[in-house]
């Protein structure tokens, strides 16, 4: 590979969004004009008297596969690479890189294209999908904290009585109001045809949602994959373990003809604790659950841990928990970046620092180095009261109380 800033997503990948846009990456820019979402130019009009340019958003509602692989943004980030430029849209990998880090973009090239050959003059490329995300649209039967209506039906009940009076990460009465999105392409089984249809080559899907697994439309992906004769391939999952473990066992079994299954359990604390930020889950339906999965199939398995101000003081004892009913899963670590009132960088560098000193040798050491990367030295981030802020005013909504949980927060 060349000292280009060059990466194969832009030419192998597709990250289709809860509601039906797409990105060119999941860690891609997401707001501004040169983001890493799906869209055309249109004809500029005039607005008191300047030239004013327009975009219009394409998704997988008003436009097919090929046509949003080849959208104007993706062709202009793809020349913009071939010319040696680092696309605005890809900055966030930029600069892990240029501070010594190890970037998505690393990690994602590795599959020796001939990039300038595959692409023409103005951007175009034939689709060949290697490596596909789909966030199913946004139905979940749980409402964490850290999460929005945007990805969880739960959550829009609160959102509209909160929305007026908190910053909420959210857009989502927006998002319905723009005949653009839509949450439903999830159940158009047409649409799994199509998407096999652009991936001749296709090597990892990653499916979350939502809560995939109680969007059984996509299974007939699965199928599909599995009639085409193309299971040499990695499935990747996250979900949440709240639900009936007969329902899902049929999906399970399909997987079963799969090259690869990494599987990984959306877990943030313990028992109670766990059901106030992961609001409508129940503790021992989640444990029995995960205990099903690793007892019956032969996958690949992690929790991941969002580590937030709410479970940041209390964040060695998941693992704790697990060690002392026997349960052998490794368990990666996630982070709150937005909104920054949840990030646990509202506390202090002091107690951070604390806290984090106090687990060393007792948290395993790559999740230690993990929190002393995220936490040990950046400056506290000034959202401590709005934190307090938004959490009166959802546990109002929800009639819950932090006070009686989190004692070593309050």
């Amino acid at each position: 590979m060349s000292n280009k800033f060059i990466c194969d997503l832009p030419w192998v990948h597709l990250s289709v969004f809860p509601q039906g846009n797409c990105t060119v990456c999941c860690v891609a820019k997401h707001s501004g004009k040169q983001n890493g979402h799906s869209w055309n130019k249109i004809a500029p009009t005039l607005f008191n008297g300047f030239s004013e340019n327009k975009t219009k958003t394409i998704t997988v509602m008003n436009s097919n596969l090929s046509e949003i692989i080849n959208c104007d943004n993706y062709k202009n980030i793809r020349l913009d690479m071939l010319a040696g430029k680092v696309p605005e849209a890809c900055e966030g990998c930029h600069q892990i890189e240029q501070a010594g880090g190890t970037s998505k973009r690393n990690k994602e090239t590795n599959r020796n294209l001939d990039h300038a050959a595959l692409t023409s003059t103005d951007g175009t490329i034939k689709p060949d999908l290697r490596h596909i995300e789909l966030r199913l649209g946004n139905f979940c039967n749980l409402k964490c904290r850290s999460c929005n209506a945007d990805s969880s039906t739960s959550w829009i009940q609160d959102y509209y009585k909160l929305k007026d009076t908190v910053n909420l990460a959210s857009g989502y009465h927006w998002i319905k109001s723009n005949p653009d999105f839509s949450f439903d392409w999830v159940d158009d089984e047409s649409f799994y045809d199509r998407l096999t249809e652009v991936a001749p080559n296709l090597e990892q899907i990653h499916i979350s949602g939502g809560e995939p697994f109680l969007v059984p439309t996509h299974f007939k992906l699965l199928e599909r994959l599995v009639q085409e004769g193309k299971t040499n391939i990695a499935i990747h999952y996250h979900t949440n373990l709240n639900y009936k473990w007969d329902k899902i066992t049929p999906a399970l079994d399909l997987l079963t003809k799969f090259k690869e299954v990494h599987i990984s359990f959306s877990i943030d604390d313990v028992a109670e604790r766990n059901t106030y930020i992961r609001s409508l889950s129940d503790w021992d339906l989640t444990i029995n659950n995960l205990k099903l999965f690793l007892s019956n199939y032969r996958f690949i398995y992690r929790i991941t841990q969002t580590v937030s101000v709410y479970n940041f003081l209390y964040v060695e004892e998941l693992e704790q928990y697990l060690k002392t009913h026997n349960i052998q899963i490794n368990i990666a670590l996630n982070h709150v970046q937005s909104p920054e009132y949840l990030s646990a960088t509202v506390l202090s560098k002091q107690v951070r620092q604390d806290k984090i000193n106090s687990l060393h040798g007792v948290l395993n050491q790559k999740n230690w180095e993990d929190l002393y990367g995220h936490y040990y030295n950046p400056e506290v981030n000034g959202q401590w009261d709005y934190f307090k802020y938004f959490t009166e005013k959802i546990d109002t909504v929800r009639n819950e109380n932090i006070n009686t949980l989190f004692t070593r927060l309050v």
